[in-house]
């Protein structure tokens, strides 16, 4: 498997997967990770750096040198590999342009029914663990790293799978939310997304449940009543 043109086992694909994973590193933490020296370390991300994949911000803690943290950069994110991400952020910009901001909600409803519906018969039939196991699997299976909460009370996506058009929409982070809930059956809360800089999209679970298997909308867009959330 490739990790944006690396071997996911090669030295530069496991600082990118632990990168995307944790957020962000030190060289000594990825020295530890890698198992090889911090010049070693340091050598693959000075190339990492030089190709527009790795970010590194100064942290001063006290007197003497400050520490150098990496993350990923703006140009990795959007590089990780979404097997569903090229198809649905086309027709998402599509459908934006076309129909205008008033219908975007509802637009975005709908293909988070759609989306949902992908999922549907795999969730049913077992408890909210399961079901979240069981999402965390497919996701990853698209192309996107996901963790269940260690309570089981919520899920974490460490890559945005749609990325490049959050960035301009954000209701497409309450798409992916509502997709989410219908696929679980459960509500969830949206508690940080990497849209607004943090390292993970956290979904946490709510009081309350919602139908496994949704229903699609069968009027037209923009015809019908919006159902109430």
């Amino acid at each position: 498997m490739l990790v944006i043109g690396y071997s996911a086992s090669s030295a530069a694909g496991q600082i990118l997967q632990h990168l995307q994973r944790v957020g962000e590193a030190t060289v000594k933490d990825l020295a530890t990770l890698l198992g090889v020296s911090t010049t070693a370390a340091r050598d693959h991300l000075i190339h990492l750096q030089a190709e527009g994949l790795v970010s590194v911000r100064a942290e001063r803690h006290g007197p003497g040198r400050p520490r150098l943290v990496y993350t990923l950069s703006d140009e990795a994110r959007s590089r990780f590999p979404k097997q569903y991400d090229r198809l649905i952020t086309g027709l998402l910009r599509e459908l934006i342009a076309l129909e205008g901001a008033d219908k975007v909600e509802l637009l975005l409803e709908r293909v988070s029914r759609r989306l949902a519906d992908e999922y549907a018969d795999r969730m049913a039939g077992t408890d909210v663990s399961e079901r979240l196991n069981e999402l965390r699997r497919l996701l990853e299976q698209r192309g996107v790293p996901a963790e269940v909460a260690e309570g089981g009370d919520g899920i974490r996506l460490f890559a945005c799978p749609f990325y490049d058009v959050a960035q301009d929409h954000p209701q497409v982070c309450s798409m992916e939310r509502q997709m989410i809930e219908y696929a679980l059956g459960e509500k969830l809360a949206l508690e940080s997304t990497i849209r607004e800089g943090a390292h993970t999209c956290r979904f946490v679970l709510k009081n309350g449940d919602i139908a496994l298997t949704p229903a699609r909308p069968s009027e037209p867009v923009g015809t019908g009543a919006r159902e109430e959330r």
